[in-house]
């Protein structure tokens, strides 16, 4: 068990209508707010709250289990998350599982008062923070303001920043290395590890950064964030899955529950603290690192809630949403649940084209399940797998027993 902070509670408001949930000092964009007393507190009601994320269905299951209505605008509109929410509509670009930003801005204002509530957004905005803030426009934001989220994916900022706190990190270059063997090069907008190549050759994407490859375990840990502190909720390690050529790093899964040695975990607890206490992070975060014998290094930040989520929430009696919530408003709990269990996740992309036919049976420890008529293309996520267990060995067991029978029915209607 990790105890932390006392809760303490302030709250702030942003320019251009946006309001933000959280009072925070950002050095790398120069920004200061002073704590505004008019801000609501955080209540369950029948007020809705909006959700926009790439796959919105976690964040929407873990509202239903802390009693908030939600709204889901997503890439994907899948069975499940319908069920969750009072709407959901897909505002996916023909080109991939990416926001089509018009549709996105029509659907969110055609929700008018079904979303009154505020917005609370995953993945999706890395890189387009411009439209983000378009859509938080005159709402409530509960989550990083878009000023903070391009500040700490911007490479020429976010890694001077831990060199400055004394926060490890591989090797960083914004031009091609001469020798580009054990580099990778990366997309500073980009998430879920589709933004990661191999470095070579002499051509790399504009605005690309390269980081040199490290050897170690990658891992990630989820935290809560008010402003000034942090509270870890759980480290996971993580793996990728070759379903797409050229996309070597794509997110495969993760299993949760991961024990560090305690003078890491220290460590840790504090690198986070002093990296909320300079970028003014609030809610649910997620920081992929990379652990080598006794150094940790950090790899990359995601400052929203990420697909780890679940792999936490049942531990809340009320969800992590509201913690989410909560934390925006500078509310932190007193120590991170104690784990009943140890979950484990793994996406399922399809390895050939084929559909959500009536002979395509989802047991119920699949999670994102695709509407009926759905077509894949092969390396298109069809669903996500889901096992827990008591320790990490019976969860991935578990996950992988589960994982084969999806991927032989798959094989089966293809």
């Amino acid at each position: 068990m990790i105890e932390g902070p006392a809760p303490v509670v302030h709250g702030q408001r942003l320019g251009r209508g946006v309001t933000s949930c959280g009072s925070w000092t950002n050095p790398l964009t120069r920004g200061a707010a002073a704590p505004d007393p008019l801000l609501p507190a955080v209540t369950r009601s029948s007020t809705p709250y909006l959700i926009v994320a790439v796959t919105g269905r976690a964040l929407a299951a873990s509202a239903a289990r802390g009693g908030y209505r939600v709204a889901v605008l997503d890439c994907f509109a899948d069975r499940d998350t319908r069920a969750l929410a009072s709407v959901s509509r897909s505002v996916a670009s023909p080109s991939g599982p990416l926001f089509d930003a018009r549709a996105l801005l029509r659907a969110a204002d055609a929700l008018g008062r079904q979303s009154s509530g505020g917005l609370v957004y995953g993945s999706g905005f890395e890189g387009r923070t411009g439209l983000l803030a378009r859509l938080a426009d005159g709402r409530p934001l509960h989550g990083n303001p878009p000023e903070v989220v391009a500040a700490v994916r911007d490479p020429a900022a976010f890694f001077p920043l831990l060199q400055g706190l004394g926060i490890g990190h591989p090797e960083v270059r914004l031009a091609p290395p001469v020798n580009t063997a054990g580099w990778l090069v990366k997309q500073p907008g980009g998430a879920g590890g589709a933004h990661v190549r191999y470095a070579g050759g002499s051509h790399s994407p504009g605005g690309a950064y390269f980081q040199r490859l490290e050897a170690g375990r990658t891992l990630s840990v989820l935290f809560l964030a008010d402003g000034r502190r942090a509270l870890p909720l759980g480290v996971n390690r993580q793996w990728t899955a070759p379903a797409r050529p050229g996309i070597p790093f794509l997110y495969g899964g993760a299993v949760g529950g991961i024990r560090l040695p305690r003078r890491i975990v220290r460590q840790l607890r504090a690198g986070l603290d002093a990296l909320v206490g300079a970028s003014g992070l609030v809610g649910l975060n997620g920081l992929d690192f990379i652990l080598r014998g006794d150094r940790w290094l950090v790899l990359e930040l995601n400052p929203r809630p990420t697909a780890t989520v679940e792999l936490y929430d049942p531990d809340y009696p009320d969800g992590l949403f509201r913690w989410h919530l909560r934390a925006c408003h500078g509310e932190l709990p007193e120590r991170a649940a104690t784990s009943r269990a140890t979950r484990a996740h793994a996406v399922l992309y399809a390895s050939a084209p084929c559909g959500a036919t009536a002979h395509l049976r989802f047991p119920g420890w699949c999670r994102d399940v695709p509407m009926p008529g759905a077509r894949f293309e092969p390396g298109d996520p069809v669903c996500t797998v889901h096992a827990s267990a008591a320790d990490e060995a019976g969860a991935i067991a578990l996950l992988r027993r589960r994982s084969d029978l999806m991927e032989r029915a798959l094989r089966r209607i293809a």
